[in-house]
């Protein structure tokens, strides 16, 4: 029978383990490790033979376990038995704590990315990324559904500066800037983290920046960074909030990547021939339903249905298209070329728009508690420059692809975000 050396010090077979202790140990089982090892094939070693996957099993580890600092994590590596076995670190050996300075400097940016984009993959493998969404046209666009938003980061190495005389902010950490007011941060000082994720919360692509961004700075270079790493995935609908609300980023997004803005809008003043939902109106003043949505055309077609037959007081007018033996009666179309905004491939009276609108509402209470517990770095960390802090925030991506895809292996619910 396997015995497990236990943080308290003593050797029990796995049966005897309480549930927190087994969750603790198959959590680690599960992880794909070839997710790790194609990556560290391709670079050079760290330290003794095996370190390589072994340290980033540790950075999940310390993660996992909040573990505040790196020293603290080679300490506990040190002396805990059962944190060496679940990160395999081989003959009792474990790193001093500036081995995982010296991991970052090697693997670079691009090497954390190259782990994340591989753990992304296996979780598309097992069918998380696009899961089946109940209530949805049965004609919608096939492909996965993106969110976009942004997170503070608020950082101990860049809160103190001093002032120039020209009245500028300089800071410990020359990449961060003051943030927009915040009601937990007198003096809101750090970074900005970009994130898109997969309507269920599987992180994709993030990019760390001054605090002082604004969101829709960032969003087309998102998606740029977003096909470059998955060009095999296909995307069909993005979820953004009001800030994106502008006519520029709804033709960008549907013109540039082929995925359709689902934006959530501000006041819209539509022009003479509309109503205040920007359905047309038929020649004799009826509002027209939409009919269907031709893209090729980059139109939607409108038909009035023969609405004034149903009108509840008399009509002073004859319509000739009443008449017609067409069901359809009077038909027009608007053009996403006149504007993208008003007249998209999803605006507020479709049926996509009314269907995933709704589900902006459960991303942003989820990304309250990304805010709380996601990207850590208020009090234990004081990583400086946008490179040391964006290999953070790529190490909490690959953490929280890794939960989704262990929840969806022991449960198979594949969210922790939204109900499907």
């Amino acid at each position: 029978m396997t015995t497990y050396q236990l943080p308290m010090s003593f050797a029990r077979p796995f049966s005897d383990l309480t549930a927190a202790e087994k969750d603790f140990f198959n959590y680690f089982s599960k992880i794909d490790t070839a997710c790790i090892e194609k990556v560290f094939d391709l670079k050079s070693s760290f330290g003794p033979k095996g370190f390589g996957t072994s340290l980033i099993l540790s950075r999940i580890l310390k993660i996992r376990e909040r573990i505040s600092s790196d020293r603290e994590l080679a300490l506990k590596l040190s002396k805990n038995d059962a944190y060496r076995f679940v990160t395999r670190f081989p003959h009792h050996r474990s790193p001093s704590h500036n081995t995982f300075n010296t991991l970052r400097e090697r693997l670079g940016v691009e090497g954390f990315v190259a782990i994340h984009v591989n753990f992304v993959l296996k979780a598309h493998e097992l069918g998380i990324l696009d899961p089946e969404i109940t209530g949805l046209p049965k004609h919608r666009r096939k492909g996965i559904i993106l969110i976009a938003d942004s997170t503070f980061l608020l950082t101990s190495g860049s809160t103190k500066g001093v002032r120039t005389d020209e009245g500028r902010w300089l800071f410990k950490d020359n990449s961060a800037a003051f943030g927009r007011p915040h009601h937990k941060h007198k003096y809101p000082v750090g970074h900005k983290v970009h994130s898109l994720m997969t309507l269920n919360g599987i992180p994709l692509v993030s990019i760390v920046d001054s605090a002082n961004g604004y969101d829709q700075d960032y969003i087309i270079a998102l998606l740029e960074m977003l096909y470059e790493r998955f060009p095999r995935l296909t995307f069909a609908y993005i979820i953004l909030d009001k800030g994106y609300d502008a006519e520029e980023i709804h033709e960008n997004i549907y013109e540039y990547f082929e995925i359709i803005p689902i934006i959530i809008r501000k006041k819209t003043a539509y022009p003479k021939g509309f109503d205040a939902e920007g359905f047309p109106r038929c020649p004799y003043g009826f509002s027209m339903r939409r009919k269907g949505i031709e893209y090729e055309h980059r139109r939607t077609k409108y038909a009035c249905f023969k609405s004034c037959a149903d009108a509840k007081e008399p009509l002073l007018f004859t319509c000739k298209y009443r008449k017609t033996l067409h069901r359809y009666g009077y038909m027009t179309y608007t053009y996403f070329k006149d504007s993208y905004r008003k007249f998209g491939p999803a605006t507020p009276g479709s049926a996509i728009y009314a269907k995933l609108k709704k589900y902006r509402t459960g991303i942003e209470r989820y990304y309250g508690l990304v805010k709380e517990n996601r990207y850590r770095m208020e009090s234990s960390n004081t990583y400086k420059g946008l490179d040391h802090i964006t290999i953070h925030v790529l190490e909490h991506d690959i953490v929280l692809t890794q939960d989704i895809i262990y929840d969806y292996l022991t449960t198979g619910n594949k969210s922790p975000v939204v109900k499907l």
